[in-house]
């Protein structure tokens, strides 16, 4: 039964546009008996809501079926290519896990020599040995320097004795570091007291006539431009084997069609 519902153009605009989603050839074979079609099935449906759902729910099923299609007919017509893709693709997530667990191996060898220092600062102070004298005198520039440091809070979370100074003073870090220290004995953070400067720092809770936290730490500077150009270079790496991959899998591929037999004509 027709309903002589108006037809909303503006939904109908809207689907034609939508039919880009199709495959060029099919939207150029089709496209008119699509519109068609759609026009003659509003004109017997009795929702307009119903029916518009209905129209795109449809057209995004039957695009997605078609562009699988076309994939799979594009993909026998190729199979050398196709493989050659495939194969970057495992050795590309291979070749990325490879590359974060030694970006990762990296960034914990910059924990050392910090974790032996804070174990041996926190051991001296505990058996008794004051601060001042468990630390050595020197004095390091933490935004210029790439020597380790070390730097004793007492229990309130306050620096007392440091051989390294920013700005000339003794930064901090963050008093949340220090609570997570009274429930747990050690911690290892990657630490920014200022924009440009960055530390692989290892901090110890000390127990003893001198209770407090021991933090040894260093510059995070050579290790982030030795990972910068580790992640260079990886990329680089990576770009020409997948570049080489693909190039000699379309070279075989178009040689292999070249040499693929054609029926022969004219014959008596």
């Amino acid at each position: 039964m027709k309903t002589g519902m108006p037809l909303n153009r503006f939904l109908l605009a809207l689907y034609r546009s939508s039919l880009r989603l199709y495959p060029w050839h099919l939207r150029l074979l089709y496209q008119d008996q699509l519109l068609q079609t759609a026009r003659d099935a509003h004109a017997d449906s009795n929702s307009n809501l119903y029916f518009w759902s209905s129209l795109f729910a449809d057209l995004l099923k039957s695009t997605v079926k078609e562009h699988l299609l076309m994939i799979r007919e594009q993909v026998l017509a190729r199979p050398i290519l196709f493989h050659a893709l495939i194969f970057g693709l495992i050795l590309t997530l291979m070749g990325g896990s490879a590359a974060g667990t030694f970006q990762q191996m990296l960034r914990r060898g910059a924990n050392q020599p910090q974790i032996q220092m804070a174990a041996s600062y926190a051991a001296e102070i505990e058996s008794g040995v004051k601060p001042e004298q468990a630390i050595p005198h020197n004095d390091i520039d933490l935004e210029r320097s790439l020597e380790p440091f070390a730097i004793f809070y007492n229990d309130q979370g306050m620096p007392t004795t440091s051989n390294g100074h920013l700005n000339q003073s003794i930064p901090s870090p963050p008093r949340g570091v220090f609570n997570y220290l009274r429930i747990h004995d050690t911690d290892t953070v990657t630490w920014q007291p200022q924009p440009s400067v960055r530390i692989a720092a290892v901090i110890r809770r000390v127990c003893g006539p001198n209770p407090g936290f021991i933090l040894a730490g260093r510059s995070l500077r050579m290790v982030e431009e030795q990972e910068t150009l580790f992640w260079r270079m990886v990329f680089l790496g990576w770009f020409l084997l997948v570049f080489l991959l693909v190039a000699g899998a379309a070279l075989l591929s178009r040689r292999f069609q070249h040499r693929i037999p054609t029926p022969a004509t004219g014959l008596r």
